[in-house]
């Protein structure tokens, strides 16, 4: 799995304003000092996590941003979304045709069903994990998530001869 920068840094960008005591606003300028990112990237995370309703953003001198809602009821998928994360994959479809204008496999693939149950098993777990959690130590965040981990999956047997690529 590819986590971007954007997905990394905004995501500690959030959970540095979780932080915050509630009624206390923390300024851009102190969400990138403490992460280590430019005011600039700050910001722009922070109005990407704004646009989503996940922060509120106050104006003046005294200005800064506070959480829109307790942090039980943010989910790190909500956070994945607003940055613009998560396996899209209808574009992985029209992106992949190698050098035809559709996908040799369009009208009958059997990886596309592979990448979506996927990707809802990560939107899934990622719904699941409330911001909280993110914000307790390590150790203990490690040992909430192992409820999390997913049985194997039990897939029956196909025969290869019954199954047919398209030409």
């Amino acid at each position: 799995m590819k986590v971007t920068s954007t997905e990394e840094y905004g995501i500690r960008c959030l959970l540095r304003v979780g932080m915050q005591p509630e009624g206390d606003l923390i300024s851009a300028q102190s969400v990138a000092d403490r992460e280590g990112l430019s005011v600039a990237y700050a910001q722009k995370l922070l109005r990407m996590l704004a646009q989503a309703d996940l922060i509120t953003s106050h104006r003046g001198a005294s200005g800064g941003f506070a959480l829109s809602r307790p942090v039980e009821h943010i989910s790190l998928g909500d956070a994945v979304r607003a940055l613009g994360g998560m396996l899209d994959v209808e574009g992985l479809c029209k992106n992949h045709t190698g050098n035809h204008h559709v996908c040799c496999h369009s009208d009958n693939c059997g990886l596309r069903p592979v990448w979506s149950c996927l990707s809802d098993f990560v939107l899934a777990t990622f719904d699941a994990i409330p911001l909280a959690l993110m914000m307790g130590r390590e150790q203990d965040v490690a040992l909430a998530l192992q409820a999390l981990k997913p049985a194997p999956i039990h897939v029956a047997q196909v025969d290869p001869s019954e199954t047919s690529l398209p030409a």
